[in-house]
């Protein structure tokens, strides 16, 4: 922003240091060249200051956008390393060297928590497909499923209960021989398998997108579906969890710092009921879920009660 407004004002700024009384010493002053640079900063930065509204906006990121965030900085960065065209000078692009290595550092370490890798395979307009775009090893895209089954099977799944019936004084048939046997052997281990593996049918199906082309809000979408009836064989849920989960602890600092002027000197006194009921109140109002006159309408009901219990007594 700082920058943005230094370029916007610049012609004001070059005549205002033409002011021997007013304008700045001349070891200070702004040159054509610093202009050129805040130009190239500009463009170079311009991602980081959209990503960071993105994170820092309550509720905006969730945990499916984080590596698709470091993709976008790593391809930008390196398209203002490789791109001649652009005329960065090489502190600026040395600069940027020295960003992707940073970056690479914070992509590595989304492999300590399996989330990240789920919640891109659960997100209904990536799926592996991002994977495959963004060139990843096919190791690493098996490892992303293997972890997104792994976590569904281990607290997700259910396991139905199988009822057989057989019909009295049914004759059996005779079983195929040759190939028969063998393509009815296949057709029920493939039946079998699209059955019994939710995961595999959703990675099967196609991408979800909006109107534009661009990935949908996969919460939303997730909702929608749920609605429907639409569970996906049981994925309905840890979708659901999943990629609910922030992508930042934007929130929960915001919630601290409110709690922070809730408890104010003149209240410390409140138990931590009173502090978690006036927060509750509080985060219900802010986001209108609180119809007006509500308040008033349950004070005068405990008005009304207390009274007719004090008659009662």
């Amino acid at each position: 922003m700082q920058l943005t407004s230094i370029v916007r004002c610049s012609d004001a700024i070059l005549e205002w240091q033409k002011d021997k009384r007013y304008g700045p010493a001349r070891q200070h002053c702004i040159t054509s060249n610093d202009l050129d640079l805040a130009r190239d900063l500009i463009q170079v930065l311009q991602p980081f200051y959209e990503i960071t509204l993105q994170v820092s906006t309550r509720g905006g990121a969730r945990i499916a956008q984080v590596v698709v965030f470091i993709d976008q900085i790593t391809s930008h960065l390196s398209t203002a390393i490789s791109n001649k065209a652009d005329g960065y000078p090489p502190a600026l692009r040395n600069a940027c060297r020295a960003g992707i290595q940073l970056t690479n550092k914070y992509y590595t370490l989304t492999d300590c928590s399996p989330i990240y890798r789920v919640a891109m395979i659960l997100h209904p307009s990536f799926k592996d497909e991002y994977f495959k775009l963004a060139k990843w090893q096919p190791d690493w895209i098996d490892e992303a499923i293997r972890l997104a089954r792994e976590m569904w099977e281990n607290h997700y799944k259910s396991t139905p209960q199988r009822t057989t019936t057989k019909e009295p004084n049914a004759r059996p048939k005779p079983a195929p021989t040759g190939v028969l046997a063998g393509l009815s052997g296949a057709s029920e281990a493939r039946a079998g398998q699209v059955l019994m593996d939710p995961l595999n049918v959703w990675l099967a199906g196609g991408l979800h997108l909006d109107d534009e082309g661009l990935p949908v809000n996969p919460l939303k979408w997730w909702i929608s579906e749920g609605r429907r009836g639409n569970t996906y064989g049981g994925l309905l849920q840890i979708s659901l969890d999943v990629l609910s989960c922030p992508a930042t602890t934007v929130d929960v600092e915001r919630s601290f710092s409110f709690g922070r002027v809730y408890l104010s000197n003149r209240r410390h006194r409140l138990n931590a009921s009173s502090v978690t009921k006036g927060m509750t109140v509080a985060f219900y109002s802010k986001n209108d879920m609180i119809k007006p006159g509500m308040l008033r309408k349950w004070k005068q009901d405990q008005r009304k009660k207390g009274k007719e219990k004090a008659l009662k007594e």
